[in-house]
């Protein structure tokens, strides 16, 4: 009864050294995705105009311009005379696009921006009840 009990403690000794040594391992295997210099600076577009419940009845919101600065490790997003600063994290890159998580300050909730490998163009999905918006990127 003790030697199996003595060779099963030796058996799981074994399994947790080769756990602890592949650890390691496994977050080689992950790199972190930076967004390359090409796909920086200014872009333009418009929000669509939309409806938005109050609560105490429904607003027309007409569409407004959108400017959008990426930078090395800022964004700034302007919609008309509002203007926010943050930062951004690129989640992953796909084959057609990368997808960043935008932190803005005063902001709780992140916006997520895909940034199309072609095109030179960006697509913002805003904070709800704002549209998608699609921008270009703007000449120098």
């Amino acid at each position: 009864m003790a030697s199996g009990f003595i060779s099963y403690l030796r058996f799981m000794g074994r399994v947790a050294l080769i756990i602890l040594f592949f650890m390691p391992l496994l977050s080689l295997g992950q790199k972190e995705v930076k967004l390359k210099k090409k796909y920086f600076g200014t872009y333009a577009g418009q929000i669509p105009g939309y409806k938005m419940n109050t609560g105490s009845g429904v607003v027309d919101v007409s569409s407004s311009a959108i400017y959008v600065l990426l930078d090395k490790e800022v964004i700034v997003v302007t919609i008309g005379n509002n203007k926010l600063t943050g930062t951004y994290e690129v989640l992953f890159e796909a084959k057609t696009y990368y997808l960043l998580d935008a932190k803005m300050k005063g902001q709780i909730a992140a916006e997520r921006i895909m940034v199309y490998k072609r095109g030179k163009r960006i697509s913002r999905d805003g904070m709800f009840p704002q549209p998608v918006s699609d921008l270009k990127k703007s000449k120098k």
